[in-house]
């Protein structure tokens, strides 16, 4: 359907009114947190904290453990001293090559497993970006970070020291390993960065882009490298090479300059897989679907003796899920041979609405790579994910998108008769039919194997509902479909063990688990085949503060469609009705039977402070109503129908809070982040029982958002009307609720600009609605700094305890 020119006329008005309604401008976080200071209730810092590890390292040999935590929130002020850029939705910094995103860690505890000896390996004024064990479990390297380098320390276990290794540059950007061991456990190969200095500050005059190249995309990405500099810029901060440096510390160089990705080293240590994005970085194309080389280096001549199949730059799965780009994907050596590199190839590259025989062909090519690769076998589907165990027992996925399903195959690769089996089908939309996820472990040469037994059986792991029951389960799963038995399972809804690490010596499987309770924060225990679990490390504080564990609410909507949500209740309270805040977040299905009950496996929830949860401190009670759907219709798109099945589920929802005797349903809050904040909005348009509200980071003018939105398709030239009935923005007229908006000023997700705040903003100021604007300096989508999110809580605190008074 074509745009309309009443609807042009209608988003120029209102563009038009939004660049004069300046009037009154909003408070900016540093204003609000001066206004509301005295006001401050809760000392916020005591739910700054992380429970449990950021990072855990077991050695091969299972007899050691390194625990690191990192400041969970850290200081705006300490990283703003350090300048950035932004490109394809991630931050790097100028001065050293890491990312904004990456998490440094603080404090570093070596335990000895069998005594629970503890020993603090802190560096001294720097932080750690990760660790790696060596092969033989007798040193582990890690990453220091300083304010301009990353460099290498290695700990030696016998000696029970801690060294500076080399002050060779490090890269901690993309998300790989940065470091990978060399079978011998003496020398490592890292990726050495080469970054170049680069003049953010000054952009050129003027920027010339072309649409010829543009890929098909169903959201405006910004930073995108859609310029020259841009493209030049990301190319010099990325800027890397594979060095191999030596226990001795001589360093010499693999490869050339590259925008290096992932390296991992041949079984037999002969080989280095190197995959690096391809030089000419395209525009308009996000970082997951650029294009992507590969090499088989030679460790010890630096010779480049293959090339694989060059990935191409993805453009169709933007609108097709089940499309792929041409070239080699999921690269990988093959765990039961000295050196064979294995991939996947597309055959056909688009998606299920082209009919084919045949989308993915496996490939496998073998050193000395002279004679050539040779295809392995052929799937139906889109090739999904695979992994190998040392044996040779290749279990693959592959789905259809169309159909919504997804199958688990098996196929034993060093066999005469290389034929697969089916282990499982499902529907990818229902959790209730998860089978779980395959358990791998990554191994010191950055190769990533898939866990098995003496019997050839693997391990699937899954937790809440899902098809083996509610809590969590660790599944064998032998050669055939049929061949199923239960290695590990916890479903008592008080208590709470999980695996995270499952290890296999001969017939005996060694699990490592975190256990914890409603009550009582996490601890690390060794589980031994059905053995008592030994206790490891705690950590429980009673300064913790934990969120109650809810009750479930079950009821249908006016249709019949099963609904769930689950209330917490302060912990302390009277007689008194009390007042509720309502979490939203729409979740889309093509049938209500793809939504799984809760789960009633609780363990410790910490009160996070970027939650609703955090409501409960002001004496509200709140209902986490985030799994409410919307459901596809009469063969019509959810979306279609969004703003009547809300009107559903929040009358339903109303009734049946009035019905547990609990709550004042005459003072309801609504609250919501992103997806959420714009289901926040649209309820306000069309009720009015509401006391106020809260909308953080949303997106609430859908002509910014024109080529699609969360899980719509269409665009907004398809569908004018549809566009214009989902915009708070457009109907802002009918608001009478106050609301206070919270965005993040740097907030890099596509759909959620801060403009969209900031519009919807001066549009309810128009229209004479109680509103505040809490602008977050430096806060992107997801909020990260302990200022800026105590600055939130403050003002979130004064607006609740102002909407539970007001008339």
């Amino acid at each position: 359907m074509p745009l309309r020119w009443p609807d042009v006329q209608m988003i120029t008005c209102h563009i038009l009114f939004v660049c004069i309604a300046l009037s009154v401008l909003p408070l900016t976080a540093q204003e609000e947190a001066g206004q509301t200071s005295d006001q401050l209730l809760f000392d916020y810092q005591r739910l700054m904290k992380s429970v449990g590890p950021d990072l855990m390292r077991l050695s091969p040999d299972r007899q050691w453990l390194v625990l690191a935590n990192g400041n969970k929130y850290p200081s705006i002020n300490d990283e703003s001293n350090s300048e950035r850029i932004e490109f394809l939705g991630r931050e790097f910094y100028l001065d050293r090559p890491l990312e904004a995103s990456n998490t440094l860690i603080n404090t570093v505890q070596l335990i000895h497993i069998s005594t629970g000896h503890s020993k603090d390996l802190s560096l001294p004024e720097q932080t750690v970006r990760d660790v790696r064990w060596a092969p033989d479990s007798e040193s582990f390297a890690l990453i220091g970070v300083s304010d301009k380098v990353l460099d290498i320390w290695r700990f030696d276990i016998s000696q029970q020291k801690l060294e500076p290794w080399s002050d060779i540059g490090v890269s901690g950007q993309l998300d790989s390993p940065s470091i990978v061991w060399m079978p011998d456990s003496q020398s490592i190969i890292l990726r050495h960065s080469r970054m170049l200095s680069i003049n953010a500050a000054k952009p050129p005059a003027a920027t010339l882009q072309s649409s010829e190249s543009q890929s098909v995309q169903t959201r405006i990405y910004r930073n995108t490298l859609d310029t020259e500099l841009a493209r030049q810029n990301f190319k010099a901060l990325l800027s890397q090479q594979a060095v191999l440096l030596h226990k001795n510390g001589e360093v010499r160089s693999l490869t050339s300059k590259l925008l290096l990705e992932a390296i991992s080293v041949s079984p037999n240590g002969r080989y280095l897989l190197v995959q690096h994005l391809a030089d000419e970085v395209q525009p308009g194309i996000r970082i997951n679907r650029l294009a992507r080389e590969y090499q088989v280096v030679d460790i010890l001549t630096g010779e480049v003796k293959a090339v694989l199949p060059k990935l191409l730059t993805d453009r169709q799965r933007a609108r097709e899920p089940d499309a792929a780009a041409e070239g080699a994907r999921l690269v990988q050596w093959r765990p039961d041979q000295p050196a064979t590199v294995i991939w996947v190839e597309s055959v056909e590259p688009q998606g299920n609405k082209v009919d084919a025989r045949y989308r993915d062909a496996v490939m496998s090519f073998e050193a000395p790579f002279t004679k050539g690769a040779t295809e392995l076998f052929k799937t139906n589907w889109r090739l999904h994910q695979f992994y190998l165990t040392k044996e040779g027992r290749l279990v693959y996925s592959d789905f259809h998108a169309g159909q919504k399903q997804l199958r688990y195959w098996s196929l034993q690769l060093n066999t005469a008769e290389q034929k697969e089996s089916l282990l499982t089908q499902y529907d990818y939309t229902n959790l209730a039919e998860f089978p779980g996820d395959l358990l791998t472990q990554l191994l010191p040469d950055g190769r990533i194997e898939l866990i098995s037994n003496q019997r050839q059986e693997v391990y699937f792991q899954a937790e809440g509902q899902h098809r083996w029951g509610d809590g969590v389960y660790v599944v064998r799963q032998g050669i055939k479909a049929s061949e199923q038995s239960v290695a590990f399972k916890n479903d008592s809804t008080d208590q709470q063990r999980t695996p995270v690490y499952l290890r296999i010596t001969g017939e005996k499987e060694w699990l490592m688990l975190v256990a914890e309770t409603p009550e009582r924060a996490p601890s690390l225990q060794i589980h031994h085949n059905n053995d008592d679990e030994k206790p490891l490390y705690d950590w429980h504080s009673d300064d913790l503060v934990s969120a109650p564990k809810p009750v479930l609410l079950e009821f249908k909507r006016g249709d019949g469609v099963q609904l769930y949500s689950q209330l917490y209740l302060p912990k302390k309270q009277n007689d008194e009705l009390l007042p509720a805040v309502i979490w939203l977040y729409p979740r889309e299905y093509h049938s209500h039977q793809q939504q799984a009950k809760p789960s009633q496996h609780f363990g410790f929830q910490l009160l996070d402070p970027q939650g609703p949860q955090i409501a409960l401190l002001d004496g509200y009670a709140v209902v986490d109503a985030s799994q409410i759907p919307i459901v596809r219709q009469d063969g019509q798109e959810p979306n279609d129908t969004f703003m009547q099945q809300q009107q559903l589920n929040m009358s339903s929802l109303i009734k049946t809070l009035e019905q547990t005797g609990r709550i004042d349903t005459t003072r309801l809050v609504l609250m919501g982040h992103s997806y959420g904040a714009f289901s926040v909005l649209s309820l306000l348009t069309e009720r009015t029982n509401f006391r106020c509200a809260i909308a953080r980071s949303g997106a609430y003018n859908r002509s910014l958002t024109p080529l699609g939105f969360q899980g719509e398709k269409r665009t907004l030239w398809q569908v004018p009307d549809l566009y214009q009935q989902l915009s708070p923005f457009f109907h802002a007229d009918k608001i009478k609720t106050p609301v206070l908006l919270i965005h993040g000023l740097a907030d890099e997700n596509p759909g959620t600009a801060p403009l969209q705040s900031e519009m919807m903003f001066q549009a309810l100021q128009a229209h004479h609605v109680p509103a505040k604007l809490l602008l977050l300096n430096k806060e992107r989508h997801a909020y990260r700094y302990k200022e800026t999110i105590q600055q939130m809580l403050v003002a979130q605190s004064a607006w609740l305890r102002q909407c539970a008074q007001a008339n």
